[in-house]
């Protein structure tokens, strides 16, 4: 017990929540990286020492139990076998769990590191694969149940307005149906955010042009937001206006990033041809990567030629190798090409085989980049869909409202012409409108507007994946199209009022 509360009190093993919260599909996408990356340098025949140390340098969530790993070692003068089985039996995560103590139990026999590494990366890329399909599945039914809420809330509202027609029904009733509408939204938002695959698809900090551009461009986005949002509020600007300008301000920096992911899904498919056809020519040859990349048919390359070529000449130059490919991933800007490229540059720098890490690095990105491919299938009718049903929701919703309101305006109307009669009944008693429920339904209505804009910009990119930064070219689609149906619903709603009570 006193050896646990040692290894508990070490740096990186303390309860820190914000540490140790990780989420299990993006634990599960790092520990793939994790062993193809340990199997990849074991490969090429370094000492254990320093396949533990740099497993514990990378950047990902599971690197984190091979730093604790090696500060036991260090501090606590473990082997790594005893080692691995004392951070191992600690861990919340069952999959970190059974690969430390399986790995503990493989060092204690005496087996090669590259043979268990090689075997256990082999089954994690299949265990990967299985349980992305599997998410992929979940999400295609998630998607059309989203669609089925938001029509579900969308009929409860309509309810609501149709029902202050027919009698007279509490506020707290309307009330209700609006919460429920909003709970239903909310709920389908949730859940596509809990079934859709979690994985990294762009760097952490920006690095190609169009990334430095969004990231520059995103604090006068907001300010411009937060000042429209707060003219609104403060002068009473109408809500569909202040819709129109909020889109044209967003939409620029959405739509941006919108083509880097497009063009960062290109160099993922291309990133693991590019490094199999450089660990060949590297091995085949016999030279160095430099060389082998003066070697290389470019023209079999198309959206990574210029930075092959940028990479080429910065080697050439002379610049530090490492830095030269740190430069070229930035271009980039994908988070699979840091990870594959710095897995074939250090199996190199170690003395390892470039044949042989190209293959591997290969493999990792080319599996990544078809299962991907298999979510766009998914992701992209989603979108579009969302964007159509967010049109025909918020026209129906709108539309019907102030029709609604205008009808209920001209029987008050009515009420106060029509002359009274001193034995005759109230007009008012023949009439089921409940006024004052109208009045409150509408000043409902731009909350639910403003929720739905919102919700159906954010769905989409969930279920996506990739830069965050897409929610914008999303929600200037969506704000668009809520402050035109603002605009122009509640004119043409009169206007139809108007030429009925001229015939």
């Amino acid at each position: 017990m006193k050896i646990v509360e040692m290894i508990k009190a070490l740096p990186f093993f303390g309860n820190n929540k914000k540490r140790n919260k990780w989420r299990k599909g993006a634990l599960s996408f790092d520990l793939f990286y994790q062993l193809s990356y340990m199997s990849t340098i074991a490969a090429s025949g370094v000492p254990r020492d320093q396949i533990f140390e740099r497993s514990a340098e990378i950047q990902c969530s599971s690197a984190e139990y091979f730093r604790k790993i090696k500060l036991t070692r260090d501090r606590l003068r473990y082997d790594y076998a005893r080692a691995c089985r004392s951070v191992g039996e600690p861990a919340k995560e069952e999959d970190i769990k059974g690969l430390l103590l399986r790995l503990s139990s493989s060092l204690t026999s005496g087996e090669p590191e590259s043979e268990f590494l090689s075997r256990e990366a082999d089954a994690r890329a299949a265990d990967f694969e299985n349980e992305y399909g599997r998410d992929l599945e979940a999400l295609k039914l998630w998607t059309d149940a989203y669609i089925s809420l938001i029509l579900s809330a969308i009929l409860v509202v309509v309810i609501g307005i149709v029902s202050t027609m027919i009698w007279k029904i509490e506020t707290a009733l309307i009330i209700a149906m609006a919460f429920i509408a909003v709970t239903t939204t909310a709920v389908g938002v949730w859940l596509i955010w809990v079934v859709s695959p979690k994985e990294l698809t762009v760097l952490s900090k920006p690095g190609s042009k169009e990334q430095k551009i969004a990231a520059a461009l995103l604090k006068p986005v907001l300010a411009a937001v937060i000042g429209i949002s707060a003219l609104f509020l403060l002068t009473g600007m109408n809500l569909g206006l202040a819709l129109i300008i909020i889109a044209v301000i967003v939409f620029p920096l959405g739509f941006i990033m919108s083509r880097d992911d497009k063009k960062i899904a290109k160099r993922d498919n291309e990133v693991g041809t590019f490094l199999r056809s450089l660990g060949g020519v590297c091995a085949a040859l016999e030279t160095t990567v430099n060389s082998a990349l003066g070697r290389i048919d470019l023209n079999a390359i198309n959206i990574l030629r210029s930075s092959v070529k940028n990479l080429h000449t910065r080697l050439t130059a002379g610049i530090k190798p490492k830095l030269s490919w740190k430069m070229f991933i930035d271009e980039t800007g994908s988070e699979l090409t840091n990870r594959s490229v710095g897995m074939f540059y250090d199996a190199i720098e170690v003395g390892g085989s470039a044949g042989q890490a190209g293959n591997q690095a290969a493999m990792f990105a080319n599996r990544l980049s078809q299962l991907r491919a298999r979510r766009k299938m998914v992701s992209s009718p989603f979108r579009w869909l969302c964007i159509a049903m967010h049109g025909a929701v918020i026209v129906i919703l709108v539309f019907i409202t102030e029709v609604i309101v205008a009808f209920g305006g001209m029987v008050s109307k009515a009420q106060e012409t029509i002359p009274r009669l001193a034995e005759s009944p109230d007009m008012s008693s023949f009439s089921s409108f409940n006024l004052s429920g109208l009045e409150i339904l509408q000043h409902l209505v731009l909350p639910l507007v403003l929720i739905f804009t919102v919700a159906n910009a954010i769905v989409p990119v969930l279920a996506e994946g990739g830069s965050k930064y897409k929610i914008f070219s999303n929600l200037g689609i969506t704000a668009a199209i809520s402050g035109v149906s603002l605009l122009i619903l509640p004119i043409l709603a009169n206007q139809l009022f108007t030429s009925v009570s001229q015939m």
